[in-house]
């Protein structure tokens, strides 16, 4: 029998390059940085990601009720 070596339920993700000012990398590592601190497991491309879904609420989510 051949086991399965990834989790078939995780979500399919997509490697993206992202281009940012020194000021907003600046933002994202002190974000990162403050999660670090107070023992949150996180890393730059959950906080992207969670950047997204905020915005895409506050932007089209909320128009949509």
């Amino acid at each position: 029998m051949i086991m399965p070596t990834k989790d078939t339920n995780a979500a399919k993700k997509a490697k993206t390059t992202v281009y940012m000012t020194e000021e907003e990398e600046t933002l994202l590592n002190e974000l990162f940085i403050k999660r670090i601190r107070e023992r949150r497991k996180t890393d730059k491309s959950a906080l992207l990601c969670e950047g997204i879904r905020l915005l895409f609420e506050k932007e089209i989510g909320a128009s949509n009720g």
